[in-house]
């Protein structure tokens, strides 16, 4: 897209109830992702300008062969670099800091220990592992289990070593920037894993400023399936929601807010459709995007951030089961009117987004949500 194309999105969205924005750059000419700051910047600056009210979240360059191409010659830290720049200059309120390729950190920690579950997270032995742990400095081809397009499970060539390196320099550069923490989850237990060894690891420190927000992905891979039920759904909310408390100390520490989104190819539309199993429209037929949406509204859910949009599913889905292209703002529109539809009021005001985002800190009980494009 064009500047003037996103401007117009922006403002689109905007207008629909949406106050956060989730962006991953792309080379203006090429198309294809880059890790150029320059086009991150640019976005940030105007959308910013027109909407001081919103805000900004730069996804981790992923796994297109320009990104590819410019880590390999620059280094990991290319895929983490806006993390460094200012709110000011067009940075982000949010980065991306953890993702799909950190997770090789988990591998290895695997390789010389035991497999990573959930039992073992919250236990005093992983605590006592991760803090022992010394990262692998080989250098591997990095390839996980994705449902995603052709390639889309390759992420280059790195060590766990430059890894864990890298995710601690971007932690510390918005600390230095005084901007937030936010990393995404694609697999359940080895992104739950990751998340509470970078909280816990003195070197990296994640979410000590009180505030986290994390990105639950479902569908994005096998490990991270689309949710069948409002109960697999809360298995996962909950899991990360526990990381507001210290594992040692059991002490509350930290705001963790919630996004959701569902990644799911239009080849799986049709397999994600199904009756609903709670709230006041059980039984009603509904798409992936409207079980989301759904879950999110329930009373107990825990969810502040809905996520939708082009990067995950690229597609509407009718009543019929046909499927047809879509755009961002009608996947906002649509994600408003089912929310809507279970009563739940959105959040469009600048200072209680911030708010309820951990961006103050502030605890907000009362059922709001906000809507977020990407």
């Amino acid at each position: 897209m064009e500047i003037e194309q996103i401007r117009e999105e922006v403002r689109r969205i905007h207008a629909i109830g949406c106050r956060y924005y989730h962006y991953h750059a792309r080379n203006f000419t090429t198309r294809e992702q880059t890790t150029d700051n320059a086009v991150y910047q640019t976005v940030g600056l105007e959308a910013l300008s027109c909407h001081p009210d919103l805000v900004l979240s730069y996804g981790a360059s992923r796994n297109g062969p320009e990104v590819i191409e410019n880590i390999g010659r620059l280094g990991e830290w290319e895929r983490v670099s806006h993390a460094d720049l200012p709110l000011g200059t067009g940075g982000a309120h949010f980065i991306t800091m953890q993702a799909a390729i950190e997770l090789q950190i988990l591998r290895d920690l695997e390789d010389n220990g035991e497999p990573v579950t959930i039992d073992y997270i919250r236990s005093p032995a992983f605590l006592r592992d991760i803090r022992r742990y010394v990262p692998s400095t080989r250098a591997e081809d990095v390839k996980l289990e994705t449902n995603s397009t052709a390639n889309g499970g390759n992420y280059g060539r790195s060590s766990p070593a430059i890894q864990l390196e890298t995710y601690g320099r971007a932690v510390a550069a918005r600390r230095r920037h005084g901007l937030f923490d936010e990393v995404e989850w694609v697999q359940f237990e080895r992104s739950y894993a990751m998340t509470r060894l970078a909280i816990e690891r003195p070197d990296i420190r994640l979410g000590d400023r009180g505030q986290l927000n994390i990105t639950l992905l479902f569908g994005f891979s096998p490990k991270l399936p689309f949710p069948t039920s409002y109960e697999e759904f809360r298995t996962v909310v909950k899991a990360a929601k526990e990381l507001e408390f210290d594992l040692e100390t059991g002490r509350r520490q930290r705001r963790v807010s919630i996004s959701v989104g569902g990644a799911v190819l239009p080849q799986h539309a049709r397999d994600a459709a199904g009756p609903l199993d709670v709230g006041r429209d059980r039984g009603r037929l509904v798409t992936a995007l409207q079980r989301l949406a759904a879950y999110a509204a329930q009373e107990d859910s825990e969810v502040d951030v809905l996520r939708v949009g082009m990067e995950d599913s690229p597609y509407m889905l009718d009543p019929s089961g046909g499927i047809r292209p879509t755009t961002n703002v009608e996947l906002c529109e649509a994600a408003a009117a089912e929310l809507h539809r279970h009563g739940v009021e959105l959040v469009v005001g600048g200072a209680e987004v911030a708010r309820r985002l951990g961006c103050i800190a502030a605890r907000d009980d009362e059922r709001v949500i906000g809507i977020a494009a990407e």
